[in-house]
């Protein structure tokens, strides 16, 4: 008797765990949220998981996936970084009818516009869409989930502090003066292709024909990297003294490591900062896209934000000063002097023929 009354009790109790834990899930979605989410929600406990392919690392994604898994602990999620070749996999994937991703974060302007005129990515209206820029939503279906900038960096080893150049002028200056820096500015490699070409393109778009005359003396003093990694690695060591067009996400989280703590400096852009926003989207060849909506939801929720910004991206909702890791775009738009000192990337797809006429002149103002 005393066996079945516990048993009774214990049903009792586990039942009300479970309004409980359901009533408090419920109460942690936003006011502006639509009552129909909850089925996304319900739909999401269905699918096996979420695979998602990126150009961020590991480190850039923890904070996110962290306070994701929080919010709905049955989805496990993988992420792949995959860097430029993340689409080839998975229009690959797609064609063999393997599984691929369910959700895609990457950079740059071309594979996006082709990804929209295929029809690869899910239609979707975030709730989250009215907290955001009226910018961050550039292609049907793709949001912004960072609008990283592009720094100035150098070697305080090498370069004097009353020395350090904070526009393309300046930076030209240096190069045409300073003989001895030859071979040691670097830059992305606008030759290798579109997506790295980006970081040089965004920045002859804020100064018109003129920045020609700053490549005529940057290019011949000038290596070229594929990666922002590599840069800031051999600026640490002294091989190059002075980086320009570095992404943000690659310096910010490092800048306190023991090897960059008291040799790394940087600088915004003083004339036009150039800003780089990364998307992301829910794809039509994934076989779980209502685990994917969370997941976008979740990015550009304010939690979601705060995450990324831990993470080194720059969030681009508004958050509190308290909130506020390295960087926010309405932090570096105070700090550059206003909207009318950034140059934005945007996606539009007029510029592709101007971006491919860019690449062989870039190539030969650098030689290359």
């Amino acid at each position: 008797m005393k066996t079945t009354i516990a048993r009774g009790i214990l049903a009792i109790a586990s039942s009300l765990t479970l309004v409980y834990a359901t009533s408090a899930a419920a109460q942690t979605l936003p006011d502006y949220y639509p009552a129909s989410y909850s089925k996304i929600i319900d739909d999401s406990k269905k699918e096996s998981g979420l695979l998602v392919y990126s150009v961020m690392a590991s480190f850039n994604w923890k904070p996110v996936l962290e306070s994701f898994a929080k919010k709905y602990p049955w989805i496990k999620v993988e992420t792949l970084d995959l860097n430029n070749e993340l689409w080839d996999r998975y229009y690959t994937e797609k064609a063999s009818g393997s599984r691929t991703a369910d959700f895609i974060a990457a950079f740059g302007i071309p594979r996006w516009l082709q990804a929209s005129e295929r029809g690869e990515l899910l239609a979707y209206d975030s709730p989250e869409k009215g907290h955001l820029p009226a910018w961050s939503n550039p292609i049907p279906g793709a949001y912004t989930l960072s609008a990283d900038p592009a720094l100035i960096v150098w070697n305080k080893h090498l370069i004097p502090k009353g020395e350090v150049p904070d526009t393309a002028e300046k930076i030209a200056k240096l190069a045409d003066e300073q003989k001895n820096l030859a071979g040691k500015f670097v830059t992305y490699d606008a030759g290798a292709g579109a997506e790295t070409a980006i970081w040089n393109w965004v920045w002859t778009q804020g100064h018109g024909d003129k920045i020609w005359d700053t490549y005529a003396k940057l290019g011949p003093v000038s290596k070229a990297e594929r990666a922002g990694g590599v840069m800031l690695e051999k600026l640490t060591i002294g091989e190059y003294a002075l980086a320009y067009l570095i992404s943000g996400i690659t310096v910010f989280p490092k800048l306190d490591g023991p090897a960059q703590r008291n040799t790394i400096g940087w600088s915004f852009f003083k004339d036009k900062q150039p800003i780089y926003p990364r998307l992301m989207a829910v794809t039509k060849g994934g076989r779980s896209p209502q685990s994917a909506r969370l997941l976008l939801d979740h990015v550009l929720s304010y939690e979601g934000q705060v995450g990324f910004g831990r993470g080194g991206l720059t969030p681009v909702r508004d958050l509190k000063p308290e909130d506020i890791t390295y960087w926010t775009y309405h932090t570096i738009v105070e700090k550059v002097g206003g909207e009318d000192h950034i140059q934005m990337m945007t996606y539009d797809p007029d510029q592709l023929p101007l971006l491919d006429a860019f690449i062989p002149r870039w190539r030969k103002a650098f030689n290359r």
